[in-house]
């Protein structure tokens, strides 16, 4: 499931930055033909038009050019991009028990988006989950179904995974496997 996705955003993603190369290039075009008209033009003002829209159209370029730029992720294989993430959740308890402070308030800051709310007389409230784990919760409940999840559900888990990995990578890979030594003796 998860390499379909993978290979449906990199494929988004190339239509993107095509699309965007396009327009700068079709901003090019347009600089290019200004360019020509003020060197026919005698008038100042008229002159003066055409830098400002020249200016306009070099700044619109410069921002197509770097979206372009971001367009596509980070190369390497799904796996590589986001083994941290999927790690942590394959087993976020032993992370938890087996890791640091810090690594456990970074689990508690994966797990939950908001912060754990407490009342005086009824304890812990329900918390809101992160979404990688309701869409893990769903498929454990046996919420699967023959329709596939929406375009936008798939793109806020990818982008969910993505902000983990960027948190996870401050650890060790070897913190996140903690209990592997011993699910393999």
């Amino acid at each position: 499931m998860f390499s379909d996705i993978w290979n449906m955003r990199l494929e988004e993603a190339r239509h993107f930055k095509d699309a965007a190369l396009r327009q700068v290039g079709e901003a090019q075009k347009q600089i290019d033909q200004l360019l020509d008209r003020i060197v026919a033009a005698e008038s100042p003002s008229i002159i003066r038009a055409y830098e400002t829209r020249i200016e306009k159209l070099e700044r619109e370029k410069l921002l197509l050019e770097d979206r372009a730029g971001r367009a596509l992720p980070p190369q390497g294989r799904l796996e590589e991009f986001i083994e941290l993430a999927l790690s942590f959740l394959a087993r976020p308890w032993d992370v938890w028990e087996n890791g640091s402070a810090i690594l456990r308030r970074t689990v508690l800051r994966l797990a939950f988006p908001e912060p754990l709310r407490y009342g005086l007389e009824s304890g812990y409230r329900t918390p809101e989950m992160s979404f990688p784990f309701k869409v893990l919760a769903d498929i454990s409940a046996g919420n699967c179904e023959m329709v596939r999840l929406e375009r936008e559900s798939l793109n806020s888990l990818f982008e969910a995974l993505q902000a983990w990995e960027q948190q996870l990578a401050h650890f060790d890979l070897h913190d996140l496997r903690c209990g592997d030594e011993q699910l393999r003796a």
